[in-house]
């Protein structure tokens, strides 16, 4: 056995190093504009030597009379004040903790027992909802449901405006103004309530409504039509019920326990908070970060860059590193190493924009008949194409296009839904609303209307795997209503 020795080698590598402005540079081209938006913030939060205008910096006066006890009071919650209101909240924890209770007593046998369906198969159907938004799930129904145009547009605006609990967060007022305003005047008087009481029963039923009441109301009316006790329960005894003061019912509802039981057991089946299984996910908004605008024969790309802060560097600080404001060496030192990293920070930003520009302009380039076509076919594309014309690497293309918007005269779209080759795959955004585009178009000569669900086997058999509300959404985007309106159009 050799024994173990130690020796000192010297040895010459190249190491590829990134300085940390490389990185920087590199992390702002991944960046969206509203990402880079809020990293420019910081930077002037973090940095003296920046200004800017539109980041919030206050003026001299302002900065004077500040106190940081006015952004704490500014903090302070308000508090509901409505009686009414926490009522409500009482009521549907009782029932929550209602629940919370049958589901620990069905695994045992309990009140329900273990083969009581019909609250299983509850149970069961609220586990699919998890993971998608209460908006998504509303509109998907919504869409693929009898709904008009016009209902459409109204349940576009009560799905957007329901609280965490499923609840409606405006007044029957405030829906009737938006129908005035955004589809008409003339509009029949039963139009409101008719599609808010469509939407009170899409599931999970009880959406939409003023509060907990009425929630259960509404689900005790489509479960269980035929339990008037439970209506009444809902509207006088909850808290009776909550206490399980069973006698008070029996005696005031001339009822007997039997059937108060039963009609508690109806009761406890009924959701309190429609939304609990939705994702709690804020809607997710895009703000493109580039607008297309035709100019003679050409689509030019132009960067969306208002929300982004114009930096400058602070006039006091100019005069600290010139030296006609005398500091200690200590204070110059630590600010010309900040103005260094200043002008690294605005020299990546007007990198990063001609960037992303140029990508963006040579894709456009190359999918022209596309957009003067207002669809069609995609040309193929993958992320070398453009790496080589520009003269760049791919991963830079892939940074610049990737969670990166285009607004178009068809829509919004990501910039690397226009790649339809080995880099993005076959199914890109792009190109399956080119095949959704085309397959309508066809129905105009077989004489036969396809509905979303079709679609989804048509394009199944080209290989494309898609959900049927990803065909209602392609179809929003491209301006395609639905089968029930396209097929009185054939018809006509």
């Amino acid at each position: 056995m050799s024994g173990m020795e130690l020796r000192q080698n010297l040895k010459l590598s190249q190491q590829l190093v990134m300085t940390p402005q490389l990185q920087l540079a590199i992390k702002m081209l991944a960046l969206n504009n509203i990402e880079l938006s809020d990293m420019v913030k910081q930077e002037i939060l973090e940095n003296p030597i920046l200004d800017a205008e539109s980041a919030g910096v206050k003026s001299e006066d302002e900065a004077e009379n500040y106190k940081p006890e006015d952004a704490l009071l500014s903090n302070i919650p308000v508090e509901a004040d409505s009686e009414s209101e926490q009522g409500f909240n009482e009521i549907a924890q009782y029932l929550v903790n209602y629940n919370e209770q049958l589901v620990d007593l069905s695994k045992n046998d309990g009140i329900l027992g273990a083969g009581d369906n019909n609250y299983l198969e509850y149970k069961l159907e609220s586990s699919f909802y998890r993971g998608e938004t209460l908006y998504e799930h509303v509109m998907e129904q919504v869409r693929t449901g009898n709904f008009s145009d016009d209902e459409i547009m109204l349940a576009e605006y009560i799905a957007g405006n329901l609280d965490s609990k499923g609840f409606l967060a405006v007044s029957i007022k405030d829906l009737e103004y938006f129908v005035k305003k955004n589809i008409s005047h003339d509009i029949n008087a039963t139009f409101v309530p008719n599609t808010l009481y469509k939407i009170n029963i899409l599931e999970p039923v009880g959406l939409a409504a003023d509060n907990v009441i009425s929630s259960l109301a509404i689900q005790a009316d489509f479960y269980f039509k035929g339990d008037a006790l439970l209506k009444e329960l809902i509207n006088k005894y909850l808290k009776e019920v909550a206490a399980k003061n069973y006698q008070k019912i029996c005696k005031e509802t001339k009822t007997s326990l039997e059937k108060v039981l039963l009609s508690i057991e109806n009761l406890k089946k009924l959701n309190p908070n429609p939304a609990a299984n939705f994702s709690k996910e804020a809607p997710r908004y895009i703000v493109p970060d580039l607008f297309l605008k035709k100019e003679n024969d050409r689509y030019v790309v132009y960067m969306q860059d208002d929300s982004i802060p114009e930096i400058k560097i602070n006039s006091y600080y100019k005069k600290v590193i010139s030296g006609e404001i005398a500091v200690s060496p200590d204070i110059k030192n630590y600010a010309e190493e900040r103005f260094k990293s200043a002008m690294w920070l605005m020299k990546s930003i007007n990198t990063r924009k001609e960037t992303i520009l140029n990508i963006a302009q040579k894709i456009v380039d190359k999918q022209y008949d596309y957009f003067d076509k207002c669809g069609g076919n995609l040309k193929p594309l993958i992320l070398k194409d453009i790496s080589e014309e520009l003269n760049i690497h791919e991963s830079t293309v892939s940074r610049a296009t990737a969670n990166k918007y285009l607004s178009t005269h068809m829509g919004v779209f990501e910039l690397k839904n226009f790649f339809t080759g080995a880099s993005y795959g076959e199914s890109s955004s792009g190109n399956v609303m080119a095949r959704i585009k085309s397959i309508i178009d066809s129905e105009h000569f077989i004489g036969k209307v396809y509905k979303d669900a079709e679609i989804v086997d048509i394009l199944k058999k080209q290989g494309i795997n898609i959900a049927r509300r990803t065909i209602a959404k392609y179809r929003d985007i491209m301006n395609i209503p639905p089968s029930s309106i396209r097929h009185k159009n054939i018809l006509l």
